[in-house]
């Protein structure tokens, strides 16, 4: 706390080194509100490339008001600084109280880029809410890379039940025309009326050969559970109720360790009763950053859409 005051008086808060944001991922584990309060303070247009990567770290383990101040950032005048922030939410972006600001944004707009990874930004929160907007948007806009992305998104989001809606869309140039034949072959081939999404999950069987043996608390209970096995690995089983609430709670307090281990196994389990739990576990896979922080992010994701599209 004594140096959160002194780093407020100081050149630091314009110029922050890889310290000060050491020292914000540390108040938003013990002070959480402290912690906010320097990152809003952090949050300004830099040209600083490490400063610019520090900063999407503390604002997705910021959680959902990290994804506020990002959502912000689109009103920037700064257009450099809202493309930086329009491409961290096109990977990023995961609560659906953004979807509002995120179509305005879009709306707004006139930068074909902003505009785009935008929509990208709606498949990662992965609602069905959004299906008719960007519907709206391959009918009604003229640019050809705009209508594109639509597509794409409008494929993921539909899923099966998509295939006939993009059917009838009338392409506005080669690229569009392009992903319009591509969805429609990916959706024919990968999606039905039982696996509509063309979505799954398999536990990662060379992280379990690997970590098995390491004595943490998801790896005790996993070998406990006999869940470490070959055919446990690779023919994976749905989790008894007790069973997939323990195992998201213990992987809360590893902060993500082992998911890699059960995740297949998660997949046939979880349900909507339990995004919340899926999307807290998402922002302590920032807890302590590593190697496996990018991958395990990817698989909350996949589940926390798959669940919201259900």
């Amino acid at each position: 706390m004594e140096l959160f005051n002194q780093v407020i008086e100081t050149e630091l808060i314009n110029n922050p080194t890889k310290s000060v944001f050491a020292l914000n991922h540390n108040l938003l584990i013990h002070s959480p509100q402290k912690g906010q309060d320097l990152l809003a303070l952090l949050n300004k247009p830099t040209d600083d490339n490490e400063v610019l990567s520090l900063l999407f770290l503390e604002t997705l383990f910021a959680g959902q008001f990290g994804e506020e101040l990002a959502l912000n950032n689109l009103e920037s005048s700064n257009n450099d600084w809202s493309e930086s922030w329009a491409r961290y939410l096109s990977k990023n972006a995961i609560y659906n109280s953004s979807i509002s600001k995120i179509n305005v944004a879009i709306q707004k707009s006139t930068n074909t880029e902003i505009q785009r990874n935008l929509l990208s930004s709606l498949m990662y929160i992965g609602s069905p809410k959004s299906i008719d907007f960007i519907k709206q948007i391959i009918d009604t806009t003229k640019n050809d890379l705009i209508q594109t992305q639509a597509i794409f998104v409008y494929a993921e989001l539909t899923g099966f039940y998509g295939i006939k809606e993009l059917e009838k869309v009338e392409t506005v140039g080669k690229k569009s025309k392009s992903e319009k034949e591509g969805s429609l072959s990916w959706l024919k081939e990968e999606t039905n009326s039982v696996n509509i999404y063309g979505t799954e999950v398999t536990n990662d069987f060379d992280f379990a050969m690997r970590f098995g043996d390491i004595k943490s608390p998801s790896m005790i209970w996993m070998e406990g559970k006999k869940l470490l096995t070959n055919k446990a690995l690779k023919n994976p089983k749905p989790l008894s109720e007790s069973d997939k609430n323990e195992i998201l709670d213990i992987l809360t307090d590893s902060k993500c360790f082992g998911l890699e281990a059960i995740k297949g196994t998660l997949f046939l389990s979880v349900t909507k009763d339990d995004m919340n739990k899926l999307i807290e576990l998402r922002r302590l896979n920032y807890y302590s950053p590593n190697g496996y922080t990018q991958g395990r992010n990817k698989t909350l994701g996949i589940l926390i859409r798959y669940l919201k599209k259900k």
